[in-house]
Order: C-alpha cells, then structure tokens, then sequence
C-alpha cells in the first residue's frame, strides 16, 4: 500500500489497496471514503458529471476557479499550477485506478465512466454548470471562417448575385457577422464568469451511511 499525502488540506490518497476497488458500476465503500473526502476530487466529479470528456488543462481551470472562488479568466499562473500538479500526480491517477475516471495520461484528457455518474446522488446534484466552452466555440469560428471562404469563392466564380458584389460589401458583411459572433461570444463568457465566480452550495442527499462528513474539509 503506497499513500501519498495530496498536500490541498483534504485526505491523503492510497494508490494501491487490495480493497479499493470497485464492483461494477458502484464504488466500494473505501472508494467512496477517499473520493469524496477531498474538495478537489469532488471537483473533479462535478466537472465530469456536467462533461463527459475535459482535457487536463480544461478540468484544471475548472477545479482552480472553484477553490480560488474566483472566474476563470482571474485565475493566476500560481493557482492553476498548484492544482494541476496536485491533479497529475495524485488525483487523477489514483481516481483513474478506481475506475472513478477515466485518465488518459498521454492525451491529457478525462472521461466519465459509469462510476462517476454512480457519485452524483452523494454531491447532491446532477447537472452543474458546465467548466468550459471554448472548444464549442472555436467550432463555430471555424464553421464561420469557412463559410467565408465558400461565399468569396463563389463570387469569384461569378455566381450570379455574388458575382457582381464589390469588394467592400464582402468585407462589410465579413465582419458584421464575426462582430456579432464576438459579441455572443463575449456576453457569454460575461454570464459563465459571473456565475461560476460563486461557489455552488453543497447540498449532499443524505442516505445510509451519511457522507456529510467531507463538508468539514471545505
């Protein structure tokens, strides 16, 4: 049994243990005990119970802007360093060896797994406010950018209507539309950030057995 001490005021994580493994799709006991014992790895549930798949970097905002109880975009370089170490070296491994995750080291990337989903009645919530969005939104500047390309080249192919367009109407619908993207965009973000910058209440759904007992590690 190897124990490594996480350092984030929360309970130190047992790497291998003959009895901590899970049992189908519902955690042993001592799983549940370690997982939900730490602010951070129950971070990192609430993250994967709102998204089924975060890269490190993603789920590291994510949990950062939680403890720090402040919007992503304020977070600094300290703060997202510190809980990233913490995450790589520690949580996620260990949650990844109880079946909890799903870590994929060499993508740097975290996935659901019929576990996690099985800890949602201890956190009290099933849907949580979604980490991040700027993987969605850079598929849509990039559908943009190519429908731009597609109508500039069919005026240059002197498609009719298209074909007899100036320049400067090209340019003017251009960056109309981009300017009004950015401003969905933007008014967005403003609305993410106001409300992940307060920290949700935590209201754990009291069962056999009570697993109130993190709430004193907060």
């Amino acid at each position: 049994m190897n124990t490594v001490a996480d350092g984030d005021g929360g309970s130190s994580a047992t790497l291998e243990s003959p009895d901590t493994s899970t049992t189908g799709r519902e955690p042993t006991t001592d799983v549940v005990y370690q997982t939900l014992s730490n602010q951070r790895r129950r971070s990192v549930l609430r993250a994967l119970l709102a998204t089924e798949r975060l890269t490190v970097r993603e789920l590291t905002a994510y949990v950062a802007a939680r403890e720090c109880d402040v919007p992503v975009p304020s977070l600094e370089y300290k703060q997202r360093k510190r809980v990233y170490t913490s995450l790589v070296q520690t949580h996620l491994p260990a949650m990844a060896k109880n079946g909890v995750v799903d870590y994929d080291k060499s993508r740097g990337t975290v996935s659901r797994t019929d576990v996690t989903t099985a800890f949602a009645p201890y956190l009290g919530e099933r849907q949580v406010e979604t980490p991040v969005a700027d993987a969605d939104w850079g598929k849509r500047y990039l559908a943009l950018a190519a429908s731009f390309v597609v109508v500039a080249g069919l005026g240059w192919l002197g498609v009719p209507l298209l074909g007899s367009m100036p320049g400067f109407v090209y340019g003017g619908l251009f960056a109309g539309v981009l300017a009004v993207t950015a401003g969905i965009h933007l008014n967005t973000e403003r609305t993410a950030s106001g409300t992940n910058g307060s920290r949700s209440s935590e209201n754990p759904r009291r069962r056999p057995g009570d697993w109130a007992f993190w709430r004193r590690t907060e």
